[in-house]
């Protein structure tokens, strides 16, 4: 039993559930943002009503103490609130719309980067777990290309590294941003003490865009594979390079003239 239950088909259903509670999120960001910005713009109206009592003279010290300690309280949550905002509007960003796929436009790389990174980092083992050496420049390269297809090319890179790094003893990974000569630029992911599996990559992948047949089983095919895959079709799609190799992931792209 505990071997079905661990097999690559089980898995993968598994994966396609979470993708399907996860097409939902769009429309949670959508529900949250409305009672955020109502909370939001209430708490900045509750801070200037309390600024301009404090702003009042008043002898007795207790009132004017408990309307500082208020207006400190206040400041606490309109942090925490803020937070909130911010995590409300990463997964906003990372929710694609089938509507605006093909519109080419420039990209601050080092941006998207950070932001999917930091995006990933809510995997608590991403997060406790793995060591993370993530360099980029100061200035970011910008690219003309389909966000999309790089978004989806790094959500799957990452999600890749993770699932390698949890084989590994000190998991850590390196992410860097070299730009090239010629008008490119680099992106490389290095797990630490863990290895990329080769061999299914280019298979699945060609069969995802249809141009082959499998030359084995799908069920041999775990999500590990499956993020690869993708990844790869993805930077093809905006005819930048992937390079597999079993100790790093290396993405290249044409810049934009700077």
């Amino acid at each position: 039993m505990s071997r079905a239950k661990d097999g690559p088909e089980l898995n993968l259903l598994r994966y396609f559930r979470d993708s399907l509670i996860g097409r939902n999120a769009k429309g949670i960001v959508h529900n949250m943002n409305s009672p955020l910005q109502v909370l939001s713009m209430q708490i900045e109206l509750l801070g200037m009503d309390l600024n301009l009592l404090a702003s009042i003279q008043c002898e007795n010290s207790q009132i004017s103490s408990g309307i500082q300690q208020a207006i400190d309280r206040l400041g606490q949550l309109e942090e925490i609130v803020a937070k909130i905002n911010h995590l409300v509007k990463l997964v906003g960003s990372r929710v694609t719309d089938d509507q605006q796929d093909d519109e080419e436009g420039p990209i601050m790389v080092a941006h998207l980067l950070e932001e999917t990174v930091e995006f990933w980092r809510s995997d608590l083992f991403f997060k406790h777990k793995v060591a993370l050496d993530f360099s980029v420049p100061k200035v970011s390269p910008v690219v003309v290309s389909k966000e999309r297809y790089l978004k989806d090319a790094l959500d799957s890179v990452l999600f890749a590294c993770i699932q390698v790094l949890k084989s590994s003893h000190e998991p850590s990974l390196r992410i860097s941003v070299a730009c090239e000569p010629e008008s490119s630029l680099s992106i490389t992911f290095k797990p630490i003490g863990a290895d990329f599996p080769l061999e299914k990559i280019s298979d699945l992948a060609s069969f995802i865009e249809g141009g082959s047949s499998l030359s084995r089983s799908a069920s041999s095919f775990s999500p590990l594979d499956l993020s690869l895959a993708v990844a790869k079709m993805s930077i093809e799609k905006i005819s930048g390079d992937f390079h597999l190799d079993e100790q790093f992931i290396r993405i290249g792209l044409n810049t934009a003239a700077q």
